[in-house]
């Protein structure tokens, strides 16, 4: 199936949580087509990361193409002095003419609901990692409690759990110091995908990102935290609801 033809940003898109083990060749196909478009990255290296996250969320026209995904995982971790559920999101792609309806956000709702149901009285926190300040700028715009924020440091008991989570997964590549994971293997946006210009850093959560993250362009990430609470997250639920 061909991305982007004949569908409209109107268009009702249709959320699904699949198993990526179930995804089917001609799915791959559709995904690699949304992706390479803004990213730049080798397909087969690209399909063995994202086997390495157990689940990813789909976005599909309904009757019509996909056009966006997100790979994910939910684990325990004990940290902080308690058991922890982590919500790990990579990999997200969307086509640019379906921003702005909050399918990320209420993908992650949805993910943080069976989580809950699961385990109710465990905290959430959301995990993730960016080299494109349009990913990070989905905390300042939505949640009231998250790090790396330009208005205050990370506080000492969160960058400590931070840095056990980025040390489980990146492993060598975490860089403590700066709060970045650095390059591994070729993948990184395309330069079209979200242009620096100087409209953009305009404003300073983006010239934030830009400084805690110069080798964003060659695909350094930042790795972000934020709890999932019902306080956290009141005004990213009032903007889903409006979709």
């Amino acid at each position: 199936m061909e991305t982007g033809r004949g569908v409209g940003p109107k268009d009702p898109v249709e959320i699904t949580l699949r198993r990526v083990e179930s995804l089917t060749v001609s799915e791959l196909d559709d995904i690699w087509a949304v992706t390479s478009r803004y990213i730049d990255t080798d397909r087969a290296d690209f399909e063995a990361r994202l086997r390495t996250l157990p689940e990813v969320g789909l976005w599909q026209v309904r009757d019509g193409p996909l056009v966006g995904l997100v790979n994910f995982d939910v684990y325990p971790v004990s940290g902080c002095g308690r058991v922890t559920t982590i919500i790990f999101t990579s990999s997200v792609v969307l086509d640019e003419r379906f921003r702005g309806r909050q399918l990320i956000l209420k993908t992650g709702l949805r993910i943080l609901l069976r989580a809950k149901l699961r385990r109710p009285l465990r905290p959430v926190f959301w995990l993730f990692d960016t080299f494109s300040y349009k990913s990070y700028l989905l905390l300042p715009r939505n949640l009231r409690e998250f790090w790396p924020r330009r208005d205050q440091p990370t506080p000492p008991g969160i960058s400590a759990f931070l840095d056990q989570l980025a040390q489980q997964r990146y492993g060598a590549n975490w860089r403590p110091e700066t709060g970045v994971a650095s390059r591994s293997g070729h993948k990184r946006l395309l330069p079209a995908a979200a242009p620096l210009d100087a409209a953009a850093l305009s404003d300073p959560d983006v010239r934030f990102f830009d400084q805690v993250n110069p080798g964003h362009r060659d695909g350094d990430r930042l790795v972000c935290l934020a709890p999932l609470s019902v306080a956290n997250l009141t005004g990213a639920i009032a903007r889903m609801l409006r979709f």
